[in-house]
């Protein structure tokens, strides 16, 4: 029964616009020009755009609508965010069950995210657009969390409730599969960069080694249990999820601790 439900949702995973595609090949080739004209020709797109950006958190005190403006003020590692984060909205139900949400609450918890992130990032004295971008597709797993267990929720909930045990924990007992693994799924089915796939893997797996993208997987590890550890998101029961893992994020709990700090 899971196993079809995974394999429906991803066969049904939307293809990415043309437009989009075309801007985010831009955006890697460090053409913001030709990325912002490509997103201009995507009216939804567009739209998410204007939308997403004029968020108290992004700190524009004027309302921000044209497109070359924004690229321009967002530079090609945040505007690659934005079109990632974009990404993840093309899969978002039409309404939550599993988790008590709705897509707005979804696309505060981007924002939020990013915004730690870059902090993070700027701390680390770290720029890399893979990865700088990676941190918009993260919460598409509560996507893929939601999509396969809303149709057996009550059931789900009894044996989690029972065993103490995290969806992804579930999910695993009974396909095999993590949240995460069908996460990169869909990001292969995307054909997006293989960078930015390892670094899922580096997150997922919790990878502890003395490489560059291990250190940063802790850094991203710990903000997103940092963010769904709030009462607004404990409430909603988001952070039942994944399991948090504080021998992980250890060596580096005391640094990120400061970087928030100053925010």
């Amino acid at each position: 029964m899971i196993k079809e439900k995974i394999d429906k949702f991803l066969k049904n995973i939307p293809a990415i616009p043309e437009n989009v595609r075309k801007c985010a090949f831009y955006l890697e080739e460090g053409d913001l020009t030709k990325a912002s004209y490509e997103a201009s020709l995507d009216l939804a797109f567009s739209n998410y755009l204007i939308n997403i950006i004029n968020k108290p958190i992004f700190g524009f005190t004027n309302y921000v609508k044209d497109v070359k403006q924004i690229f321009s003020i967002l530079g090609i590692e945040r505007a690659s965010q934005i079109v990632n984060a974009y990404y993840a909205s093309l899969i978002l139900p039409k309404k939550w069950k599993v988790f008590k949400i709705n897509n707005t609450d979804f696309q505060f918890l981007q924002s939020n995210l990013i915004f730690y992130w870059n902090k993070i990032l700027n701390h680390l004295n770290y720029n890399h657009i893979y990865i700088s971008s990676v941190v918009s597709l993260i919460p598409g797993s509560l996507v893929v969390c939601e999509e396969i267990f809303e149709e057996n929720y009550e059931d789900i909930i009894l044996l989690k409730e029972s065993q103490s045990i995290s969806y992804d924990e579930i999910l695993y007992k009974i396909s095999g599969l993590t949240i995460f693994d069908i996460l990169k799924q869909i990001c292969i089915k995307w054909e997006l960069n293989k960078e930015s796939i390892k670094f899922i893997d580096y997150f997922s797996k919790k990878i502890n080694n003395e490489t560059m993208y291990s250190k940063l997987a802790k850094y991203l590890h710990l903000l997103v249990f940092y963010e769904i550890s709030k009462p607004e998101y404990i409430e909603a029961g988001i952070n039942d999820f994944v399991e948090f893992d504080i021998g992980f994020v250890q060596d580096i709990y005391e640094d990120f601790s400061k970087i928030v700090e100053l925010s």
